[in-house]
C-alpha cells in the first residue's frame, strides 16, 4: 500500500467519522430545544394553576421534581440534580438546569400581582429520549460508509480505469439516506410540538417564560451542509488515491488547496452561506419580530411584479446609472490632461483623487448643504449671475439629477487613476510613429489611444454600472428616497422593506431580482464592449 493510498483511506474514514459526530450534534440540538420548550409550557401551566386557586391544576406529562416556595423548591431541585442550585429568586424566566445526566426546566412562581417571585415549579426534561436511536442510525451509517469508502479508495489506487464517481456512490448514498431519515425525524418532532403549543405571537418572542421551538428548515439546511462537506472530503480522498494521478500532481494540487482553504472557508461562511440563507428567506413571509414565518413559495416574487414602487425604483436606478458614461468621459479628459510631464501634476492628481477616499456620509452632508434651496452654494452662485435658484433636492425633477452630479464627482478621481494607468501603459513608440507620419492629436487619440484603452473602458463601464445599481448612502443621507419616490432606488427600497417594514422575505426576493438584473447587464455589457479587446490588447 502506497503512502498516498494509506493517507487517502485515513482521510475518507476520518471524514465519515466527523460526519457522524457533527450530524449527532446537529440532530440532538433541535430535539433538545423541543423538549425544553414543551417542559417549559407544562411548568408554566402548573405555575398559573397554583397561583389561581380557582383554576384546576393540570397533571403534567413530565415528572414534577420541585414546587412550592423558593427554599423548598431549591432543596428539591438540588437533591434531584445532585448539585446546589442558587439564584432562583432572581430568575424571572425559564431556566434549564443541567447536571451530568439529568435535566430540569424551572419557571418562577409569582404572586397574584405578578410582582414578586414567591416560588418555583420545575419539571424533569428528557432531551435524550431519541438519542439512542439517532446514535445507532449514525453509527451504522458511519460504519457502512467508511467501509465502502476505504474499499473504493483501494480500487481507485489499483485500477486506473475505474471512474471516481462509481466507487463513491455507495458511501455517499448511505450518508444521504440516513441524513434524510434524521431530517424527517427532526421535522416530525418540531411539527408535533408546534401543534401542542399555543400559536406564537409577536410578544412571545420576548416572553421570558416561554422557549421558542427550533426551525426544522434551518436544521435540515445544517444537515445538508454537513453532508455536502463530507461528500466533498470523500471526493478529495478518492481523487488523491486515484492511480491516474501522478504523485507530483497530487502534491501540487493538494498544496494549492491547502493554501486556498482559509480563503475558501471564509467565502463559504461569510458569502456563500448568507447568500443561500437570503434565497431561503425569500420563499418565506419572514418577520424578525414574529415566530411564525410561513412558507409562501414564489409569493414574494409575484408581489414584486405587481408592486408599482418596485418598478419605480428600477426605473430610477436605471436613470441614475446614466451618470456612468458621463463621469467616464470627464475622467478620460482629466487623465489626458494630467498625463502631461509638467510640474505639479502629482499634486493635481492627488487632489482629483481625494473624493474617492473620503467618507460617503461626509460627502453627502457637504453636498446636501451645497444643494440647499435657501443658502446653498450652488444657488448663491446662480443668484450672483441673476439666475433663479433651484430646489435641487426638493423638486422631483431635479433630485435624481443632483444625486447623479454627486456620484459623477465622487467617481471622477477613481476613474481618472485607472485611465491614467492605461495611458501610461500605451507603448510610446506607437505615438511617436504616428506623430512622425503627420497624424494630428485627434487622429492619434481616435486611432491609437482609444482602441488601446478599450479594456480599461470596458472594466470601468461594467464596474460603474454595478456600483450605480448598488447606490445607497447618498440616497439615505440626502433624500431618503424622496421627494415622492423620485430618488427611491433599488437598494434603498430593499433597506426599507427589510429594516423599516420588517419584511425580510420580500426584501430578500428583491435582492435576488437585483442580482439577476446585475448579472444580465454585466453579461450584455461584456459581450457588447469586449468584442475587440483581445485585438486591441
Amino acid at each position: 500500500m502506497t503512502h498516498a493510498q494509506s493517507l487517502a483511506r485515513r482521510w475518507a474514514i476520518a471524514a465519515c467519522m466527523v460526519w457522524g459526530v457533527a450530524t449527532a450534534v446537529a440532530v440532538n440540538r433541535p430535539l433538545e430545544r423541543v423538549e425544553y420548550a414543551l417542559a417549559a409550557h407544562e411548568a408554566r401551566a402548573v405555575a398559573r394553576a397554583m397561583v389561581d386557586s380557582s383554576g384546576r391544576r393540570p397533571s403534567p406529562i413530565r415528572r414534577l421534581v420541585a414546587e412550592g416556595s423558593l427554599t423548598r423548591a431549591g432543596v428539591e431541585l438540588s437533591r434531584y440534580l445532585g448539585r446546589a442550585v442558587r439564584g432562583l429568586e432572581e430568575s424571572d424566566r425559564v431556566v434549564v438546569h443541567r447536571s451530568w445526566l439529568k435535566r430540569a426546566v424551572s419557571v418562577p412562581l409569582k404572586d397574584r400581582d405578578e410582582w414578586e417571585i414567591v416560588g418555583v415549579v420545575a419539571l424533569q426534561a428528557e432531551p435524550w429520549r431519541d438519542l439512542p436511536v439517532t446514535l445507532l442510525a449514525i453509527a451504522f451509517a458511519v460504519l457502512v460508509a467508511a467501509t465502502l469508502a476505504s474499499r473504493g479508495v483501494d480500487r481507485l489506487a489499483e485500477d486506473p480505469a475505474i471512474a471516481l464517481y462509481s466507487v463513491l456512490v455507495g458511501p455517499v448514498a448511505t450518508l444521504a439516506v440516513v441524513m434524510a431519515a434524521l431530517t424527517a425525524l427532526v421535522r416530525q418532532r418540531v411539527e408535533a410540538a408546534a401543534a401542542s403549543l399555543p400559536p406564537p405571537s409577536a410578544l412571545s418572542r420576548f416572553d421570558g417564560l416561554t422557549l421558542p421551538l427550533p426551525s426544522a428548515t434551518l436544521s435540515a439546511l445544517t444537515l445538508a451542509l454537513i453532508f455536502a462537506a463530507t461528500a466533498a472530503a470523500l471526493v478529495v480522498a478518492g481523487w488523491a488515491a486515484s492511480a491516474r494521478r501522478h504523485a507530483a500532481e497530487r502534491r501540487e494540487t493538494l498544496t494549492a488547496w491547502a493554501f486556498l482553504a482559509p480563503s475558501a472557508l471564509h467565502l463559504l461562511v461569510f458569502t456563500a452561506g448568507p447568500l443561500a440563507f437570503t434565497l431561503f428567506i425569500s420563499f418565506h413571509d419572514w418577520d424578525l419580530l414574529r415566530l411564525d414565518r410561513p412558507f409562501v413559495g414564489f409569493g414574494n416574487y409575484a408581489e414584486l411584479v405587481a408592486d408599482p414602487l418596485f418598478w419605480r425604483a428600477v426605473g430610477n436606478t436605471a436613470v441614475y446609472a446614466l451618470y456612468v458614461p458621463v463621469s467616464m468621459g470627464l475622467a478620460l479628459g482629466a487623465a489626458l490632461i494630467l498625463n502631461q510631464p509638467l510640474r505639479g501634476m502629482h499634486a493635481l492628481r492627488a487632489i482629483v483623487f481625494l473624493p474617492t477616499v473620503v467618507s460617503y456620509v461626509a460627502i453627502a452632508i457637504v453636498w446636501q448643504w451645497m444643494f440647499n434651496a435657501d443658502f446653498g452654494l450652488l444657488n448663491v452662485l446662480l443668484r450672483a449671475v441673476h439666475l433663479p435658484g433651484v430646489d435641487w433636492l426638493g423638486n422631483p425633477k431635479t433630485a435624481l439629477v443632483a444625486l447623479m452630479i454627486v456620484s459623477a464627482w465622487v467617481q471622477l478621481g477613481y476613474q481618472m487613476v485607472i485611465y491614467l494607468a492605461g495611458l501610461q501603459g500605451i507603448p510610446a513608440h506607437l505615438i511617436e510613429a504616428a506623430t512622425l507620419d503627420g497624424a494630428s492629436p485627434w487622429a492619434r487619440l481616435r486611432h491609437i489611444t482609444l482602441p488601446l484603452l478599450r479594456p480599461v473602458t470596458t472594466y470601468l463601464f461594467v464596474t460603474g454600472i454595478i456600483w450605480s445599481f448598488q447606490v445607497f448612502t447618498l440616497v439615505y443621507v440626502m433624500t431618503e428616497g424622496g421627494p415622492v419616490h423620485a430618488t427611491d432606488v433599488l437598494v434603498y427600497r430593499i433597506y426599507q422593506n427589510a429594516w423599516e417594514f420588517r419584511r425580510m422575505g420580500y426584501a430578500s426576493a428583491m435582492s435576488w431580482i437585483l442580482f439577476a438584473i446585475l448579472l444580465a447587464l454585466t453579461l450584455l455589457q461584456w459581450r457588447a464592449l469586449n468584442r475587440t479587446v483581445d485585438d486591441a490588447a
